[in-house]
């Protein structure tokens, strides 16, 4: 016989529960298919909707959205996930991205935190209570989506409490008040310093030292560098890479204007460039003894990761090789045996990003101009961005920089 589950005096009924972190009012419902819904309510309500719809179920209903009281006509939840089917339907390209499975999270878990509100008793106030929660850099990954939302809201006439968008890049109207950007509290790599954690890096994770001399030759972020494949980037005699972050900016930035952008696409000749075959061979090598990886990264994992954005099982996604880099950092020693950074703040310690900072550092060590570097490091001005103008294929920009020998205080 089941134990009986008592909260506040009341006995809770079968499927209802509290959340893992029992907070007041919060609830969790779990419906036929095992699957759950979290909710606000009162005990007492939370109970009686529990038995309605235990009611329900055994009389045959399916689990659909009339059967989640989170999903009232007017819920903010109910919106939430109305406006994704729209935009997944609109673009289904976004169901594959990972950015796209953060940007649900996070209008999800609004809908949570306003379980049982109305869109009509949205106000700005309440807005921007719940906004001031966040930090600084979640504000900011959060806005433009939450942007759409709301747009999405207002255009069906559904927020009347509101006087315009509370996301607005406009100051024409009232909107929420963005936390203002930090600035930048990590501290530089040294040259001493990444070589020290490349060779710490070698024992346990090989591909962490390919992933640091790629970054380190061709200053490619963690994004792209996990993206590259043997079949795919390695082509002949070149390695070639359309750049994530440029495509995305300049592909906003040309739907504004009404027109298309081709991304920035990068490629390196690898006879003019000898230690970036050289990493590429050895990554080559490690993916052999990995099932013939076909990614450039490749890890032998403890335990297999089920993840559907890696097509391979010894694959490397971006979080695992930001996890390793920061692992490895903080295990290295200094040649008097002392930690790195133990003195350091962690959120102030250097992250893989850093390496690319690094390499920009040595090019201009080594003589070239900042023009050359920011060619290199794919950024793009007015005057740039016009060679990415073309909807008829790929430009691609050869890179004629290389480091030349002498230039690091040791070698891959």
């Amino acid at each position: 016989m089941a134990r009986k589950r008592i909260v506040e005096g009341l006995e809770l009924p079968e499927n209802l529960y509290q959340t893992p972190r029992k907070e007041p009012g919060k609830w969790r419902y779990k419906r036929p298919d095992g699957s759950f819904y979290t909710f606000a309510a009162s005990t007492q309500d939370a109970i009686a909707a529990a038995k309605g719809l235990n009611a329900q179920f055994a009389a045959g209903a399916k689990v659909t959205r009339a059967t989640n009281p989170q999903y009232g006509r007017l819920s903010i939840r109910r919106h939430v996930e109305d406006f994704i089917d729209e935009r997944e339907k609109r673009e289904p390209s976004l169901r594959n991205k990972t950015s796209w499975s953060n940007r649900k999270a996070y209008l999800r878990s609004y809908a949570t935190l306003n379980a049982g509100k109305s869109v009509s008793q949205i106000t700005l106030l309440d807005v921007q209570a719940w906004w001031d929660t966040l930090t600084g850099h979640a504000q900011r990954s959060r806005q433009p989506e939450f942007r759409r939302f709301f747009n999405h809201l207002l255009a069906r006439g559904l927020c009347p409490k509101l006087d315009a968008n509370p996301f607005s890049s406009s100051d024409a109207a009232p909107r929420v008040e963005m936390s203002a950007k930090p600035a930048k509290q990590r501290l530089r790599l040294s040259q001493e310093q990444f070589w020290l954690i490349y060779n710490q890096a070698g024992e346990k994770y090989p591909f962490l030292q390919i992933a640091m001399a790629i970054s380190l030759i061709t200053t490619l972020r963690r994004g792209d560098i996990c993206d590259l494949k043997f079949d795919e980037h390695v082509v002949g005699n070149l390695l070639r890479k359309q750049i994530n972050k440029s495509h995305a900016q300049l592909s906003k930035e040309f739907e504004r204007r009404g027109g298309q952008a081709d991304p920035a696409n990068l490629s390196w000749d690898l006879d003019k460039h000898p230690l970036l075959r050289q990493v590429i061979n050895r990554a080559r090598e490690l993916s052999l003894s990995h099932r013939r990886c076909p990614s450039l990264l490749s890890h032998k994992y403890k335990r297999r990761y089920k993840s559907q954005h890696r097509s391979h099982p010894y694959q490397v996604l971006p979080k695992f090789l930001s996890d390793a880099f920061a692992e490895i950092r903080d295990e290295t020693t200094d040649t008097n045996g002392k930690k790195l950074f133990a003195d350091v703040q962690p959120k102030h310690r250097p992250t893989f990003h850093e390496v690319r900072s690094l390499a920009g550092d040595i090019y201009a060590a080594a003589g070239f101009s900042k023009a050359q570097i920011r060619e290199l490091y794919a950024h793009t001005d007015d005057s740039t961005t016009a060679i990415y103008l073309s909807g008829y294929g790929k430009k691609w920009q050869e890179i004629d920089i290389a480091l030349p020998s002498g230039a690091l205080d040791n070698e891959f």
